[in-house]
């Protein structure tokens, strides 16, 4: 199952590069000059470069619960063509508690299909990511891969929401502690219970989700 879904990954992140060769070496493109003849017309995006303050929820497997934890971080990107853009983000996690690391991220963002304005896009993105001194895991990378909403307004304004998955592109040096035994070593004082180690280990191939939502500004 980890090896069917790490080469649909790879599948994904492949069909993205392609989309994107494809859009940059292929100017005269109709559809292409359609959408930025009426992207224009009706005032179009304010500029190629864009700043966004990112909230996410990235499953690192570091909670019993299997609840994401959350990160908040900076992305900055630049259109290359109508329906190209390349981003750099870098996130912190659990910020200011002892469980705070940080993330880095490239990423080639997409159009799959827009508005004539182009103010209304839905994307796919995808590229490298190392999460960064984790206090379980370390340092390790991922490849990332994501379907968004994007608005972008004529005065400048933009807003991203979208959700996605990291494949692990190694494996973590953490190993999960042996089951608890009873009597006196379960997760409750009365009844003898054990709900499984408070953190998972990650191999190479594991995938996880990953969900977030960004407001900036395009100038």
């Amino acid at each position: 199952m980890k090896n069917r879904i790490a080469f649909l990954s790879a599948v994904f992140v492949a069909f993205l590069g392609l989309r994107a060769a494809e859009a940059a070496t292929d100017p005269d493109d109709p559809d292409e000059e359609t959408v930025t003849v009426a992207a224009a017309a009706a005032g179009g995006v304010a500029g190629p470069w864009v700043v966004r303050a990112e909230g996410s929820l990235v499953d690192m497997r570091d909670d019993w619960l299997g609840i994401p934890g959350p990160e908040v971080g900076l992305t900055v990107g630049r259109d290359l063509t109508s329906r190209v853009s390349v981003e750099l983000t870098g996130s912190s996690r659990h910020p200011n508690t002892d469980k705070s690391s940080w993330s880095a991220m490239a990423a080639a963002r997409a159009v799959i299909v827009a508005n004539r304005t182009g103010h209304h896009a839905l994307t796919v993105a995808g590229g490298p990511m190392v999460e960064i001194a984790h206090p379980v895991h370390g340092t390790l990378p991922f490849g990332h891969a994501e379907l968004a909403y994007v608005y972008r307004s004529s005065f400048g304004l933009t807003a991203l929401a979208g959700a996605g998955v990291n494949v692990a592109l190694a494996s973590s040096a953490y190993v999960q502690p042996p089951p608890t035994s009873c009597p006196g070593d379960g997760d409750a004082f009365v009844f003898c219970l054990d709900f499984g180690p408070d953190t998972r280990e990650i191999h190479g191939g594991d995938t996880s989700g990953t969900m977030r939502v960004a407001v900036g500004w395009q100038f």
